[in-house]
């Protein structure tokens, strides 16, 4: 299983999404207040408060859906085909996130009248849907040896 160049990039993928679930994707800076948030998996929320200031649960959902479908995926090795579908369906949600991410962030600006700012991790789901679309191509190459052995038979 490992030994496979599109489980190596499956497991990049699931190593970004792991790490979006602990990190925050953006940092916003009330201009008012001086009050630093932070957006990450469990929403956004000032530094020195327990509790979320938004709720983000689409977002968090999405991050945990796309993380199982990738650790899914990883060991479905001997199922190309749902391999196949399961990783396009995957690369279509990774956008949607990224698209998510900066819809809550802007949105959250706006509402709490704050600056924001990007950390590394909010190129992650476009970095994973890279990694998955490199992933699907090696699943369909191997797919394509398969069947041009079977023809050989």
């Amino acid at each position: 299983m490992i030994q496979r160049i599109q489980s190596l990039f499956l497991l990049q993928v699931i190593i970004l999404l792991t790490f979006m679930v602990f990190f925050p994707i953006s940092e916003l800076i009330s201009t008012s207040t001086e009050i630093v948030y932070k957006f990450g998996f469990t929403g956004i929320k000032a530094e020195t408060e327990i509790n979320a200031a938004f709720s983000i649960a689409p977002y968090s959902i999405l991050v945990a859906l796309c993380l199982l479908i990738a650790v899914l995926t990883l060991f479905l090795f001997k199922k190309r085909m749902l391999q196949i579908r399961l990783t396009i369906f995957n690369i279509v949600l990774l956008v949607g996130l990224q698209g998510l991410a900066f819809y809550y962030t802007n949105a959250a600006g706006n509402e709490l009248d704050a600056s924001y700012s990007f950390t590394i991790l909010f190129v992650a789901p476009i970095v994973s849907a890279i990694l998955s679309f490199l992933a699907l191509r090696g699943i369909s190459k191997d797919e394509a040896l398969i069947r041009s052995l079977n023809r050989l038979r």
